[in-house]
C-alpha cells in the first residue's frame, strides 16, 4: 500500500511540475489549433498544459516499466521460470514491482484521462480499467508475474517513444522554434513503430500462446486448485484479457500502418 501511494504521488508531482510552467508560459510549446477550439480567449493564451503535463506524467511510468521489463526479458533469462507452474504461480520481484507500477499508472491514468477530452474515449478508459484490474488480480493472488513482465513491462517499452509521438500530435514540430524537436520526434516515430510491431503485435501473440498452453496445463493436472483453491476463475480472466487487449493491439497496428503511409506520402 505504501508503494502504491508513493507511485500515485510521484505521478501527481510530475504532472504538477510540468503543468504549471507550460500554463504560465515558462515553457513555450504551442498546441495545434484543433486542440484549442473550445478555449475561451478571455482565459488567456491556449497552452493545453493538461495535454503537455499528461505526456510527461505517463512517460515517467513508461520509462520504468519499459526498461525493467526489457532488462528482465532479454538480459536476465536465468530468472525465467522453466515450468508452467513457475510461470503462472511463481513469485518474481520484478513482476511484483511491475504490477504495482501498472496498477498505479492505469488507475492514475483512468482518473486523469476522464478530465482530458482527448484521452477520455471509451477504448482508452476501458483499457485503463482492465489493465489495472489485471494488475490487481496478479498482486492479490501472486499470479502470472512472469507474463506481467512481458505484457506490462516489455510491451510498454514501445510506449516510451509513443509519448513523444503523441506530443508531436498535440504540439506539432512545425509550430515550435528550432529544428531539433522535429528531428527528435521523427527518430521516436521510427523506433516506436519498430518496437510496437515487434512486441505488441508479433511478440504479444507468441507469448499469449505460451500463456494459454501453461494455463491449460495447470488446469488439466489439478495444480490450479491445489496452489490457488477456488481461484481458477482468475486464470480465465487473464486468458480473456490477453485476447481483448491483444485485439486492441491489432486495431492500433492498423491505425499505425495508416499513419506510416501518411508520413511516407508526405516525404
Amino acid at each position: 500500500k505504501k508503494k502504491i501511494a508513493a507511485v500515485l504521488l510521484l505521478q501527481t508531482v510530475v504532472f504538477a511540475a510540468i503543468y504549471y510552467p507550460q500554463k504560465t508560459g515558462i515553457f513555450k510549446f504551442k498546441p495545434a489549433d484543433k486542440f484549442c477550439e473550445n478555449h475561451n480567449p478571455a482565459d488567456g493564451e491556449c497552452t493545453r498544459a493538461d495535454l503537455f503535463a499528461f505526456q510527461f506524467a505517463a512517460g515517467v511510468m513508461l520509462v520504468y516499466l519499459g526498461f525493467v521489463g526489457f532488462r528482465f526479458w532479454h538480459f536476465q533469462k536465468y530468472k525465467h521460470p522453466k515450468t508452467p507452474e513457475g510461470r503462472i504461480y511463481g513469485f518474481i520481484q520484478e513482476g511484483e514491482n511491475i504490477n504495482v507500477a501498472i496498477f498505479c499508472f492505469q488507475a492514475w491514468d483512468f482518473v486523469a484521462s476522464s478530465m482530458i477530452p482527448e484521452h477520455s474515449s471509451f477504448i482508452f478508459m476501458a483499457h485503463h480499467f482492465t489493465a489495472a484490474t489485471g494488475a490487481y488480480f496478479s498482486l492479490d493472488n501472486t499470479y502470472i508475474h512472469y507474463y506481467a513482465i512481458f505484457y506490462g513491462g516489455v510491451c510498454e517499452f514501445s510506449s516510451i517513444f509513443l509519448v513523444f509521438c503523441d506530443l508531436e500530435v498535440y504540439f506539432p514540430a512545425h509550430m515550435q522554434e528550432g529544428s531539433f524537436y522535429g528531428t527528435f520526434i521523427l527518430a521516436n516515430q521510427v523506433i516506436f513503430a519498430t518496437a510496437f510491431f515487434a512486441y505488441r503485435v508479433f511478440g504479444w501473440w507468441a507469448v499469449s500462446r505460451t500463456l494459454w498452453t501453461d494455463v491449460k496445463q495447470v488446469l488439466s493436472n489439478g495444480m490450479a486448485e491445489n496452489l490457488r483453491p477456488g481461484k481458477s476463475y482468475v486464470l480465465y480472466f487473464f486468458l480473456a484479457l490477453s485476447i481483448i487487449l491483444g485485439s486492441l493491439q491489432l486495431l492500433w497496428s492498423y491505425h499505425l500502418i495508416l499513419k506510416v503511409q501518411e508520413i511516407l506520402a508526405g516525404l
